[in-house]
């Protein structure tokens, strides 16, 4: 048990330190990722190094040609669409689920978290708000699906929502505004609506 234990928690640790590595733009798209090379960098065998990299082929960070090459995969404007209306959905999903059940100090927290997103000063800004706003959510729906579902993602979400930010025309200050003004309230279907209109799905 022990054993199985170890392995898998050394496949959690390559493909954590590969995913981080792909998202922060260390390994590129095209790189090439031979697992002979990566287990002799990270000191451990090939076959944990191989897991890994087929967990991240799953989640679209790797492609893989049978017998021809293993590489980082490209980023799609259409991964950035599919990626960004995901993500627009899923996040006000768990708002919807998250705001009658938050304490007065979840709430007090996610209103700190919309002003952070309001007052980002760039898109890796943003994403880095909407995303610990995602995580508050789901830890605050009290539903482990979307805390399960954020852990299987989260590494996709960073690297694919780069770019994103809210809508820019003169109605982003009121939409926040408005979000704010719905939260504190605990009003799910106005916080829900809201939160699509500033991503352009409402």
């Amino acid at each position: 048990m022990d054993g199985r234990r170890r392995a898998s928690a050394l496949v959690d640790e390559a493909y954590r330190a590969l995913g981080e590595a792909i998202v922060d733009g260390r390994l590129q798209p095209g790189d090439r990722l031979r697992d002979v090379e990566l287990a002799e960098l990270m000191g451990i065998s090939r076959t944990p190094v191989r897991e890994a990299l087929q967990k991240l082929e799953r989640i679209g960070l790797v492609e893989v040609a049978a017998n021809r090459y293993t590489r980082v995969s490209a980023l799609s404007d259409r991964a950035r669409i599919d990626m960004r209306e995901y993500a627009a959905h899923t996040i006000a999903g768990a708002l919807r689920v998250a705001v009658p059940r938050c304490t007065d100090d979840d709430i007090a927290t996610m209103l700190d978290l919309v002003d952070r997103m309001r007052d980002a000063d760039s898109s890796r800004a943003y994403v880095t708000a909407v995303l610990a706003f995602y995580t508050h959510a789901a830890a605050s729906s009290r539903n482990i699906v979307f805390g399960r579902a954020l852990d299987q993602t989260d590494l996709v979400l960073r690297r694919n929502l780069d770019g994103w930010e809210s809508v820019s025309d003169g109605t982003r200050g009121a939409l926040f505004e408005h979000l704010r003004a719905q939260i504190a309230a605990r009003d799910t279907n106005g916080a829900t609506w809201t939160f699509l209109a500033l991503h352009g799905f409402a």
